[in-house]
């Protein structure tokens, strides 16, 4: 049953750091850190019918877990300054009879060709890039926007038994899900257009479809929500949201009934958006005077039912939302100071507590029946988490017990170095740590047959540091005791996200 207590939700904003006012870009981001193998360019592409394998891998584990994320950090001779912007690579781990198979490959795009022949970047990038000549920013654009680059780095999501991997543009590049070879950019039938996507659309298992949204910033400003039907090719209209200023969201929530759209105030200028000279988080504003709103959309309505305001925060990622008696709970991994994850600017004193360097969980309680519309939050474990997953298929949008994420200590600064398992109902937690090592996003497969919502293993790419290697590693998801581990004959820097595919085998 999901935890419903109601704590600390009576903090004032005189609890909070004192942030600077309309932060802005600073001059001068220095180079990603060689020194730490995650930001090191993966060269390599390979194809390996039998990793090694230390321990055991459960014989009913069967299925391909495809991974996604930056591989390559260098233009020539210039050294990224931003993770967000390295060109991306998928890797797939393909499991059957107790063994893994492993390939990883970049997607031939039009990025991967600028990037490769004439060390330029394609469209809009990500984080700030040092470049006084523009040398590497030559003006190429995809069909239907100015600003989106078709380097899919961030995601990737089934739709109508296709494949895709995107990132923060409407873009949906379509691949092959064993071989990894690009097929195209996809259109959908009444596309949305827009300027900014997510790269966490969900999947409505009682409506059969994906649902996503766009942000439009030209010929006026709006949320676009629609839905993809689970066999249909085509993107269908569930609500429009007009707005004045768009603000920037990683992600979002969903339940039974609704749709939640967190805004938080990293406001984006839209004029700056739309031309391609500025990178996105040069048209990034934190803007903490203004609330965080929570826009409720009913899917049987299509449009917004209820709006909430909250004291300023800031998140990269939702865990997940439900519906407890005339109550929405969102559940989310966030922070009250955004600076180097989302601006780029460096720490403030102060900065590494349980909301900054861990992205507190926490639970934000939308009263829907109440007269009021100001609401706060409760911790639900003092043991921050990012990347946070749970048991998707059983729990999304419902009520659930246990959340899977990274986590670290203050004194690992290059990278997140634990993977954590969360109960919700007691606060509790349940820890993996390798001296050495750093874990991706943990993505959870429940066992055929169970019953339980933690029955099942929790698959991450880990990557040691100290041979300067990386393997997938397979926990019990419910002791979380390590059960195997399977050897890449490479090191994989870090990545974003993946999904399992029951079934899907190479």
């Amino acid at each position: 049953m999901m935890h419903t207590r109601r704590v600390m939700s009576t903090e004032t904003s005189s609890d909070l750091p004192v942030l600077p006012q309309r932060m802005t870009i600073p001059a001068g981001p220095s180079p990603l850190p060689q020194e730490f193998p995650g930001y090191r360019t993966l060269d390599q592409e390979v194809s390996v019918d039998r990793l090694p394998v230390t321990g055991r891998i459960p014989e009913w584990l069967t299925g391909t877990l495809i991974r996604n994320g930056p591989a390559r950090f260098e233009l020539g001779d210039y050294r990224l300054t931003h993770w967000f912007n390295g060109l991306g690579m998928l890797h797939s781990y393909s499991f059957a009879n107790g063994q893994v198979s492993y390939v990883n490959r970049h997607l031939r795009t039009k990025a991967y060709d600028l990037w490769m022949d004439k060390g330029e970047f394609h469209g809009k990038q990500y984080g700030l890039e040092l470049d006084p000549c523009q040398k590497l920013f030559g003006r190429h654009m995809s069909a239907y926007s100015p600003n989106i680059s078709d380097n899919p780095s961030v995601n990737l999501m089934q739709v109508a038994e296709k494949f895709y991997a995107i990132n923060e543009s409407p873009m949906w590049m379509e691949f092959d899900p064993l071989e990894l070879q690009a097929r195209g950019e996809h259109t959908f039938k009444d596309q949305f257009l827009g300027e900014v996507s997510t790269p966490h659309p969900h999947f409505d298992f009682h409506k059969r479809a994906v649902i996503n949204y766009t942000t439009k910033m030209t010929d006026g400003n709006a949320y676009q929500v629609f839905y993809i039907p689970e066999h249909e090719a085509v993107q269908k209209p569930l609500a429009v949201v007009d707005i004045d200023d768009p603000c920037y969201m990683h992600s979002f929530a969903v339940t039974e009934n609704y749709v939640i759209l967190v805004e938080f105030p990293v406001v984006l200028d839209t004029e700056k958006f739309r031309d391609p000279g500025y990178p996105f988080v040069a048209c990034m504003s934190w803007q903490p005077e203004r609330p965080a709103r929570f826009l409720v959309i009913d899917k049987r309505e299509g449009k917004v039912t209820r709006t909430f305001e909250s004291e300023a925060f800031f998140a990269f990622h939702h865990v997940n939302a439900a519906e407890i008696g005339n109550d929405i709970v969102v559940d989310i991994a966030a922070t009250h100071t955004p600076y180097e994850s989302v601006l780029g600017l460096p720490p403030t004193e102060g900065q590494f507590d349980l909301d900054a360097y861990g992205y507190a969980l926490r639970r934000y309680t939308l009263p829907m029946a109440g007269a009021s519309d100001t609401v706060g939050w409760e911790h639900l474990s003092p043991r921050g988490i990012e990347m946070p997953t749970i048991n998707y298929r059983g729990n999304n949008g419902r009520t659930y017990r246990y959340a899977y994420g990274i986590s670290s200590s203050p004194k690992s600064l290059m990278a997140m170095n634990r993977l954590s398992k969360i109960d919700i109902v007691d606060g509790s937690y349940k820890t993996w740590y390798e001296r050495g090592c750093f874990p991706s996003e943990g993505v959870f497969v429940q066992r055929p047959g169970a019953t339980g919502e933690d029955d099942g293993v929790l698959l991450s790419g880990v990557l040691d540091a100290k041979t300067g290697k990386s393997f997938m590693l397979v926990l019990d998801a419910r002791s979380f005791e390590e059960l195997g581990r399977a050897h890449v004959p490479h090191h994989i820097p870090n990545d974003f996200h993946g999904q399992f595919h029951a079934g899907l085998v190479r």
